[in-house]
């Protein structure tokens, strides 16, 4: 009896054993599953990351910021993470090359002195997009016992290290000889360009309604100016919340361009815009610049304000970045291009845009609008323009839609189709205007060809031709169409 009590003892606890065995490999394997699955997603995400920034190529040494404020619920963004305190978009180690005196003399029919001692002689940076490559510079007719030596500029930059631009340039002398008559300030302080003394350059970006908004033109505004602004701030409206995942779309583009860091800003309402104000924007661009980057603007810093029509030139801007030290408000004077840049208005120019150091947006009640209406001193002249101001940008539907939304069909500024009180503008009669080269005001403009055109159309634009086409080719006109099929043949 005994020994039958032992041996179902015995059973018993090998029984016991073997549920806590299986139970103890149950939880095993489920940790081992979980643990699994979370180095998966966890490898997951840093492919997608690491897929992010090689698609994003060198443009992301400054860190992308993309998230959009709403005017009443502000939310924040997983993308804000990104954002880093990168360096100055500007790179002077780059943008600048040191000259050397001896290279400069190695031509000269004359020897050296021997007082001269090379190394006590400063050294002189060249700007590299204003200046001759050493090899073209051939012999140099500069006597440098008599004048300190300077870089050989390339055909419209100026200077003696080359970093002023035609417009920078015939601005200084314009300014100049104003303020010698009139005793003002002159609009720009500046220093001589350093590794440093950078400062940083902000854009707004005021697109307008969101159904006016031409995605090409944008584009083109965008990577127009990547390598001078530091950080953007896109901001538009749209006139019903239904319309807010609108957004979506406009984040995609953004992200699929080598843009740096930028700010989304969207206002909801037909009557946002107040809230989509200059001021409004500023003030909300301030708080995110520090809340999400850590970065506090400078009173030295940039600002730039313009609309979604204008294209700026980069080489003015990038020069006001390397050499001013305080840059009174300037407005931009703006070859005024009409359907594309291959009409013009008779007017051909027009004042849009301001930029200014910070310091002076504080004296304008931070507004950005009310500092633009302020600008005394211009940048630009007749012949030579601080950008392009694309009127009216857009195909022949959405000028439509615009001319409907904003209700100035009966506007004394437009020419109707006839005399009738029943004439309507349609999208065929909008053809037939881009096509003659007629302004909806009735004006006849002025045919321009990129052969013959100096200033034709964004250094952009023509690089990349094919992506920004319906802007340099005139769709409507059967003249152009012949042209550009002349010029494939």
């Amino acid at each position: 009896m005994a020994r039958h009590t032992a041996q179902t003892l015995t059973a018993g606890g090998r029984l016991a054993n073997t549920k806590k065995l299986v139970l103890w490999s149950v939880v095993l394997v489920q940790v081992c599953f979980i643990a699994c699955i979370w180095l998966l997603q966890n490898n997951h995400n840093q492919l997608q990351l690491q897929s992010g920034n090689n698609n994003n190529g060198l443009e992301l040494e400054v860190g992308r910021v993309h998230f959009v404020q709403q005017t009443k619920n502000a939310k924040k963004s997983l993308a804000s993470t990104h954002c880093q305190r990168g360096e100055n978009i500007n790179r002077y180690q780059q943008d600048f090359y040191q000259m050397k005196i001896d290279q400069l003399n190695r031509s000269a029919d004359y020897a050296m002195p021997a007082y001269m001692d090379m190394e006590l002689t400063p050294t002189l940076w060249c700007y590299s997009e204003g200046t001759l490559n050493e090899s073209r510079q051939g012999r140099n007719s500069v006597d440098y016992l008599l004048a300190q030596p300077q870089c050989m500029c390339a055909s419209g930059w100026h200077g003696r290290d080359c970093g002023q631009p035609e417009i920078i340039w015939r601005a200084l002398m314009t300014h100049s000889r104003a303020s010698k008559r009139g005793g003002n300030e002159a609009p720009l302080k500046l220093h001589e360009a350093s590794s440093t003394s950078l400062k940083r350059l902000y854009y707004i970006l005021n697109l307008g309604a969101w159904e006016h908004i031409n995605m090409e033109l944008l584009e083109l505004q965008l990577r127009t100016l990547i390598k001078v602004v530091d950080i953007f701030l896109i901001y538009y409206y749209v006139r019903d919340s239904k319309e807010r995942l609108k957004r979506r779309t406009l984040e995609r583009q953004l992200d699929a361009m080598p843009i740096p860091s930028y700010l989304l800003y969207q206002c909801e309402g037909v009557q946002s815009h107040g809230n989509c104000s200059g001021a409004a924007a500023y003030s909300y661009f301030r708080h995110q610049l520090w809340a999400r980057c850590g970065v506090q603007m400078q009173p030295t810093d940039l600002l730039l304000y313009g609309n979604g029509e204008t294209v700026y030139a980069p080489a003015a801007l990038k020069y006001l970045k390397y050499f001013a030290a305080d840059v009174l408000p300037l407005r931009f004077r703006l070859k005024h291009n009409v359907y594309g840049f291959y009409w013009q208005y008779p007017q051909l120019t027009r004042l849009d845009g301001v930029i200014s150091s910070i310091v002076h947006v504080h004296s304008a009640q931070m507004d950005p609008q009310r500092l633009e209406r302020q600008a005394t001193y211009t940048l630009g002249d007749l012949n030579h323009f601080g950008g392009w101001s694309c009127e009216l940008c857009m195909p022949p539907e959405q000028i439509v839609q615009m001319l409907t939304a904003n209700q100035t069909g009966n506007s004394p500024n437009i020419r109707m189709p006839n005399e009738t009180r029943s004439s309507r503008i349609d999208a065929d009669y909008v053809q037939q205007l881009m096509g003659a080269g007629i302004h909806l005001d009735g004006r006849t403009m002025l045919r321009l060809r990129q052969q013959s055109e100096k200033y034709y159309a964004p250094e952009t634009a023509l690089l990349y031709s094919s992506q920004f086409g319906q802007l340099l080719v005139n769709l409507y006109d059967t003249n152009a169409l012949d042209d550009v099929q002349e010029d494939e043949d």
